[in-house]
């Protein structure tokens, strides 16, 4: 199996599901722990407080509204879990939501005599940026700068050569940070294509698209119908 690609930019992880060590990046904490602590130290600091001293009343409002913040997030991070289940929580029906679903991932899209949407993740430090385009035979064909502040971009269709590329091909995209000169930090561009199939490894929903990239459906963050592009 090829490594799994993630969306992360600029922490790269690789690891086939199971391996040793290796699962998907989620960055949760356990919000809830967190909720049921901050509502006992509330508690607490009520029933013990000075009666001459009360709490002051911008203080106790500044954490009546840390708490209501805390709840939210609670309720968020359970609405977000109840959403995955759905979609992947082992269920037949659940994993073939996914099946023909355009996907933003780092793989390859093809090229359709329009341009193409590409998200860029360019390294905060860099003094400008470049956009390297790769055809079906892992040849550079194209290059084009791109504003370093950009979190998206168009590209064209024009290759290096002056001519405009093969509808019907499809392309990868990577971006380039550059500072003094120097290539900082290489990305992968995200690129709408659909997902092939899905698989259920070692408790991770795997997407497979059609030139063999996989991504864990964990690190999807855009999707839409193949008719919304």
């Amino acid at each position: 199996m090829d490594p799994i690609l993630r969306q992360s930019p600029f922490t790269a992880n690789n690891a086939l599901p199971g391996a040793e060590g290796q699962t998907p990046a989620s960055g949760t904490t356990d919000t809830t722990g967190d909720f049921e602590t901050f509502l006992a130290l509330l508690t607490t600091q009520l029933r013990n407080q000075d009666p001459l001293k009360p709490v002051e009343s911008t203080e106790f409002v500044a954490q009546l509204a840390s708490f209501s913040a805390v709840e939210q997030q609670v309720q968020t991070n359970d609405r977000l879990a109840s959403i995955l289940d759905a979609l992947a929580n082992g269920a037949t029906g659940g994993l073939a939501q996914w099946i023909g679903k355009e996907v933003r991932n780092p793989g390859s899209a093809p090229y359709e005599n329009h341009p193409l949407d590409i998200q860029v993740f360019i390294h905060s430090e860099a003094d400008s940026a470049r956009l390297v385009v790769y055809d079906e035979n892992n040849n550079v064909v194209g290059h084009q700068s791109i504003n370093p502040n950009a979190s998206d971009v168009e590209w064209s269709g024009i290759l290096d050569s002056g001519d405009r590329a093969e509808a019907g091909h499809n392309y990868r995209f990577e971006v380039e940070s550059i500072k003094d000169g120097e290539v900082s930090a290489t990305t992968p561009g995200l690129v709408f294509s659909t997902v092939q199939e899905v698989r259920l490894i070692d408790g991770f929903t795997i997407l497979f698209f059609e030139d063999g990239t996989q991504m864990y459906a964990d690190d999807v963050r855009a999707m839409r119908n193949p008719d919304a592009g």
